[in-house]
């Protein structure tokens, strides 16, 4: 029997990326769609759950036009590849998403962010997730800072780029996506650095961090890398300043957004958290030139031409909530947060070394991360 036709994620991006005619049929349920979904444009999506699909597999693709290309996807893959075979006797060339949209939301592209200074910093993005991770390099040396929990990509542009990462840092006990830290700094024999506040909510393991503290260095060749504490999103959070011209902004400052409070103090104490946030942003990050460059590590997910790099000067303006007092900040903040994400205490257990993440962590992402107020990002 022939094996049924796959393409992976990353195939998948190039077409979408080059504007090749193709429509995506999605499989998965109606309420799993409209939660989250693959952004193919110029390309397609169409939401035809597979019990529907399967006995009116020829009806639906008559609808779709001679020239595009036939994609497949579904939650893991598997339903998405059992229907392929059928599908590419009807479509030649049809082909389903190897690891569906699991293996979509771990796909990590990259573009280096033009900075003043001896550091070269790279900018990663998880597309499907909206999260954004980092390679801070100099004089042979790298920092990798909020990894993705595969660690691959990091590690191939190291050794493309002829540096060794020295350093891991996480910029907070992360509630909408599994750390690779440990797996990255264990690969590269490296330490893997938190804030010190970050070790104070419990971490299971605590031998295996370096803790910072506001206004530490991490040493990374000639670059002038700095912790700076941000609570207010979480205790813990804290961002880096790169040679005083780009500051990694983790869960605070978006490009357009502030994070939300909730998910470490909860409702009760989401307001305190917001005072805090806004105390934050407004003496820590906004007293900074507005022509830092912010380097947010979420935004709300899918294809960019290049880098988001905004200036603070840009998201001062950009921002509404940045030009409110603290009442009315704290106020607007806690009425505008979305649902929290999807399996976000167990994601926390695992950063937190409590619980193994086992063979069904790449499901506990699943779905939109939630980290911003009135966005999914």
């Amino acid at each position: 029997m022939a094996k049924a036709p796959e393409i992976d994620p990353e195939a998948l991006e190039r077409e979408i990326a080059a504007g090749v005619p193709l429509v995506l049929i999605d499989l998965r349920d109606e309420a799993s769609f409209a939660a989250w979904q693959l952004d193919a444009a110029p390309g397609v999506v169409r939401n035809v759950p597979d019990a529907r699909f399967s006995p009116a597999m020829e009806e639906v693709l008559a609808d779709v036009p001679d020239d595009a290309r036939v994609r497949l996807i579904c939650a893991s893959g598997r339903t998405s590849l059992a229907r392929a075979g059928a599908v590419a006797r009807l479509r030649p060339g049809a082909a389903s998403v190897r690891g569906g949209m699991i293996g979509w939301s771990r796909l990590l592209v990259h573009d280096d962010v033009p900075l003043p200074g001896p550091a070269r910093v790279v900018q990663f993005r998880r597309e499907a997730r909206g999260c954004l991770s980092y390679l801070i390099a100099s004089d042979g040396q790298a920092l990798v800072v909020d990894p993705a929990p595969d660690v691959t990509p990091y590690r191939e542009l190291a050794v493309r780029s002829n540096v060794r990462v020295v350093g891991v840092f996480d910029t907070h006990l992360h509630a909408d996506h599994l750390s690779g830290g440990r797996a990255l700094a264990r690969a590269a024999a490296a330490p893997l650095m938190m804030s010190r506040e970050a070790v104070r909510r419990g971490i299971a393991d605590p031998q295996a961090f370096t803790p910072l503290a506001d206004g530490d260095r991490i040493e990374i060749g000639r670059a002038d890398v700095r912790m700076l504490a941000l609570p207010g999103h979480t205790t813990d959070m804290a961002g880096l300043l790169v040679d005083g011209a780009a500051l990694v902004g983790g869960d605070s400052l978006f490009a357009d957004s502030v994070a939300r409070p909730d998910l470490e103090a909860g409702d009760s104490g989401a307001v305190e958290a917001a005072r805090v946030l806004y105390r934050t942003i407004q003496e820590r990050i906004l007293g900074l030139a507005d022509s830092v460059r912010l380097l947010p590590c979420h935004y709300p997910g899918g294809r960019r031409q290049g880098p988001l790099a905004p200036t603070l000067g840009e998201v001062r303006t950009a921002v509404a909530e940045l030009r409110l007092d603290e009442s009315e900040f704290a106020r607007r903040v806690t009425a505008s947060m979305p649902p929290r994400p999807a399996n976000y205490e167990q994601i926390i257990a695992v950063n937190l070394g409590r619980s193994a993440p086992g063979l069904d962590a790449p499901r506990l992402e699943v779905g939109a991360n939630n980290c911003a107020i009135g966005s999914a990002a």
